[in-house]
């Protein structure tokens, strides 16, 4: 059974914000973080694991932030788009 990779994906409207909040570990542009994500994909693939795209709206992560007293960065961030239970396959 292959291993599992969630990603989450952020949206071109909320991309802005996101940089804001969770910093400098976010590409400088959306386009820029579009071509990082279109990578890792292809990469988690080349080692046989099946990739989950978590799409992340940026109020629902805010709030759970919010909610459990987490801090928002990469690794909530990370977090968060495991918790969604995502079900699209890239």
């Amino acid at each position: 059974m292959p291993k599992v990779f969630v990603l989450p994906v952020i949206s071109r409207e909320d991309y802005d914000a996101f940089r804001r909040d969770v910093g400098l570990n976010l590409a400088d542009s959306f386009d820029d973080w579009s071509k990082l994500l279109a990578g890792e994909v292809a990469e988690a693939r080349l080692q046989g694991r099946k990739v989950i795209l978590a799409p992340i709206n940026y109020d629902e992560f805010t709030r759970y932030c919010d909610a459990n007293g987490k801090k928002p960065d990469s690794q909530t961030l990370l977090d968060f788009g495991i918790s969604t239970k995502p079900d699209g396959e890239a």
